[in-house]
């Protein structure tokens, strides 16, 4: 018979991040995310663009241009070896300087299509 053991506790710093801007509800769900134009891994804020298929970062009008912004990556993901399964957010409100598009795309050109389907932007202001 071992003894039981002692004991522990441990503890961490919390560093929240200020993506979340509201207090509408947060729906998330898993989605397929493609190779995107060998832009590598992709960090919680990118805004995402919808082909019809798989989701990537909106990056240039075309494919996945502003025009086709759907959501807000809910965390990091790395589609640079191929398709992955992220978590998204399709409803809530987002401080616009938290996002992230790529190519010549930028968050502002997003914001009609992202509030079309209930993400809502943004500005943060300071106390």
């Amino acid at each position: 018979m071992t003894a039981p053991a002692d004991p522990s506790f441990s503890s961490s710093s919390l560093n929240p991040d200020r993506l979340i801007a509201g207090d509408l509800k947060l729906v998330t769900r898993e989605v397929t995310l493609t190779e995107n134009q060998a832009q590598g891994a992709l960090t919680r804020g990118a805004i995402l663009g919808f082909d019809g298929t798989n989701y990537a970062r909106v990056h240039q009008t075309g494919n996945f241009g502003a025009a086709t912004a759907r959501a807000i990556l809910a965390k990091d993901a790395d589609p640079s070896g191929g398709n992955v399964t992220a978590l998204i957010y399709e409803l809530g409100e987002f401080n616009e300087g938290e996002l992230t598009t790529g190519g010549t795309v930028t968050v502002a050109q997003c914001r009609e299509a992202l509030r079309a389907v209930g993400v809502y932007l943004k500005t943060a202001v300071s106390a």
